[in-house]
């Protein structure tokens, strides 16, 4: 009965080390002082004006900044907010999973079920939107910023048309459609579900729509050719696909919790994209164990990437580098950073 007991007490020590250790294993490793130093080198020769965001402790970030100017209007920081731009399609397709989790819509629920309205809209679906598929176009840019959700819906059924060819098209509109898409379910504003799901839970009090956002609070671009007036049109017209500015601090919180710790979604988001030419599914493409995406807006750009297995990720924030100077970053420090 001893032996019994001592075997029993054993296994249940045994189970606690594997809890123990599957918890420290559940955060990536911290990124040692040497790779900083290597990263803030790369900044540095390549006249970057911007920061840099790698795990640190936990699930925390450590900031690596380069400043190309003395004009403080201009320095970007880790804590200060700025344009999302096509980042912020993985917080829209994350609020659509969600809510197909609910039940409450499905990768084959038609787009007629809600935009009725829209050209070939009985042949679209949701899966469409999400992997850049549904053969909608619209390029178009209002004169003036828009105001409103409502504005911002009214001028992108005006302005889209459809191409009825349902084969891979990187457009906007695709997730502008999914942010409207998740104010009817819901049945508030995109606006207030993000701040009610994503932002709440997390405390992420660096989150703002481009309406409510002053000029002192972003850093301002670099490029003389771009003005923030530009900045505003451009957000404004980006409704689910770059409406929002956040820190890159909020974004980590966001990403390391909502996207690298639901391996479920990450599944599913993986298996849909194996499904069509261009690996790409909820905002973000896949490249083996990687996930990526850029996001560029007149003078600002920015990416992520990162490996959803060891949760080691990396982000890149600038606004003194054009979007063919991104695509190079990007690939740099997925090659050289991620390994991969």
């Amino acid at each position: 009965m001893k032996r019994l007991n001592l075997f029993i007490f054993l296994m249940f020590c045994s189970f606690g080390l594997f809890l123990v250790s599957t918890q420290q294993q559940a955060n990536a490793a911290a990124v040692d002082k040497q790779t900083q130093t290597q990263l803030h080198d790369y900044l540095k020769s390549h006249h970057i004006n911007g920061v840099i965001l790698v795990n640190g402790k936990g699930s925390q970030a450590v900031t690596i900044a380069n400043n190309e100017t003395t004009n403080k209007k201009q320095i970007v920081k880790a804590n200060r907010l700025f344009p999302t731009a096509s980042l912020q399609k993985i917080v829209t397709g994350t609020a659509i999973y969600q809510l197909t989790q609910k039940k409450q819509l499905g990768w084959d629920t038609s787009l007629n079920t809600y935009f009725p309205q829209i050209d070939g809209s009985e042949d679209i679906t949701i899966r469409e939107l999400m992997n850049h598929t549904s053969g909608l176009v619209n390029n178009d840019r209002p004169a003036v910023p828009l105001k409103g959700q409502k504005q911002q819906i009214a001028y992108m059924l005006e302005h889209m048309r459809n191409d009825h060819v349902h084969t891979w098209d990187y457009q906007d509109v695709d997730y502008e459609l999914l942010a409207a898409i998740i104010s009817k379910q819901s049945h508030s504003s995109y606006n207030a579900y993000i701040h009610r799901n994503f932002a709440k839970p997390l405390h992420l009090h660096q989150i703002k729509d481009f309406s409510e956002v002053a000029k002192k609070e972003v850093p301002q671009p670099m490029d003389p050719a771009v003005d923030w007036y530009q900045v505003t049109v451009t957000t404004s017209s980006d409704f689910g696909a770059g409406n929002l500015f956040i820190s890159p601090n909020n974004y980590w919180k966001f990403i390391y919790n909502y996207v690298l710790r639901d391996s479920k979604m990450i599944t599913e988001f993986y298996q849909e994209s194996q499904k069509q030419e261009v690996a790409y599914f909820g905002g973000v493409y896949f490249d083996g164990d990687i996930i990526r995406a850029n996001g560029s807006i007149p003078g600002y750009n920015a990416c992520v990437i990162a490996n959803y297995k060891t949760k080691k990720m990396i982000m890149f924030f600038s606004n003194n580098i054009d979007y063919l100077t991104l695509k190079t970053v990007s690939d740099d420090l997925m090659h050289n950073y991620m390994g991969a």
